[in-house]
């Protein structure tokens, strides 16, 4: 057996990080590119700009297109190299933080991620979500190495609208109970090398979960009020360091299948988070495993708790027909999806009525029927 760890190479989270963020960026150069988009740039970019600059780091602020694409990619690679950018700076989302580990990887140059929200794990993977221009999903891109500096500045992460945190916290709700069925199926993690989970890893997710149960009541709260608290800061290092680790090195299962099936309808269901939608997927990974009642329950009450979807008809499917949930069936049990690691042969037909399943037992428990 042969099993394998990644993690960025450093971590740093705390309250206005962004003022003193030179101190770690300086061992890759002096000089260097930040990427984010025009409402990041108002909010905080330009302050974290100038921190930079009167720190004696020469910086070319490059404006995002908003789309993970092969040609932002390239066009920020082409900014980036004719500036001679000794490292690349990540401020924003997801899909900035993916364009930015692209060009990175492509120009074999540091990379920093700078998250201002904790909606998903992203900044600590070593992948990309490739898009096309116009928002099609086209690939994953799996890198050689995880980012080289994530910096998580507290203060900015609870200035945001706090259903991002929530987000987050659904999908880092998904970590460990899919790192458990991997562990006991001995299936392979998602690193591109054929692994098998570390203890470490395992860990990991099993510390995400442990402080999402214990202090996502309270770091919610804080967020609410735009305020910094002991419980927001383990919330925000579940959400993005102990899940996107976590994930990466102990392994996915139904969870994120679920969520990439529902790619097979189109309407409201799209108006979803991936979080949102990860958090139905959780409980169906549960439905699958034959989880007892007593951890259905536990689950299901702590998202409902904070209006996570639950049912149909919380995921807009409501008059979704029952070909309708086969589609998204077929496509979640696709060749290469994730579910096929939960130890055992998971069909369509399986996933159709785990679905129904999660659905009703929501509803009889809640009695919204």
């Amino acid at each position: 057996m042969t099993t394998a760890f990644a993690s960025p190479s450093t971590y740093v989270q705390g309250k206005d990080l962004l003022k003193t963020a030179s101190k770690y960026i300086k061992p890759f150069g002096d000089h260097g590119i930040l990427l984010t988009d025009d409402i990041v740039w108002g909010l905080v970019g330009k302050r974290f700009y100038t921190y930079l600059t009167d720190d004696g780091l020469k910086i070319e602020h490059v404006q995002f297109g908003g789309e993970s694409s092969p040609e932002e990619i390239n066009r920020i690679k082409a900014i980036a190299a004719e500036n001679d950018a000794q490292f690349i700076i990540s401020l924003g989302g997801g899909k900035t933080n993916d364009t930015t580990k692209a060009v990175g990887e492509q120009l074999k140059i540091p990379i920093v991620i700078t998250p201002t929200l904790a909606s998903n794990d992203s900044p600590c993977t070593r992948l990309s979500v490739i898009y096309s221009e116009n928002g099609s999903f086209l690939k994953y891109m799996f890198y050689d190495k995880n980012p080289d500096l994530v910096l998580v500045d507290t203060s900015v992460i609870a200035g945001a609208p706090v259903k991002f945190l929530v987000d987050g916290i659904a999908d880092a709700l998904s970590t460990n109970v899919e790192a458990q069925t991997v562990r006991r199926a001995r299936q392979t993690t998602l690193l591109p090398l054929n692994t098998q989970q570390t203890q470490a890893g395992l860990a990991l997710a099993e510390k995400c979960e442990s402080l999402l149960f214990r202090y996502a009541e309270q770091a919610v709260a804080a967020a609410g009020d735009h305020t910094v608290t002991p419980a927001l800061d383990h919330i925000v290092e579940a959400n993005i360091l102990l899940s996107g680790v976590g994930a990466e090195s102990s392994g996915l299962a139904a969870a994120h299948s679920f969520q990439n099936g529902l790619t097979a309808l189109s309407g409201d269901v799209h108006k979803m988070s991936h979080g949102q939608k990860v958090a139905y997927g959780t409980l169906l990974n549960l439905v699958l495993e034959g989880a007892s009642d007593e951890r259905l329950i536990k689950f299901l009450t702590f998202e409902h708790h904070f209006g996570l979807p639950t049912t149909l008809k919380d995921l807009h499917l409501e008059n979704a027909t029952d070909d309708d949930l086969r589609k998204v069936a077929e496509l979640t049990t696709q060749k290469g999806e994730t579910i096929h690691n939960m130890g055992f042969n998971v069909t369509a037909d399986d996933v159709f009525n785990g679905i129904k399943a999660v659905d009703t037992f929501s509803r009889n428990y809640f009695g919204e029927n």
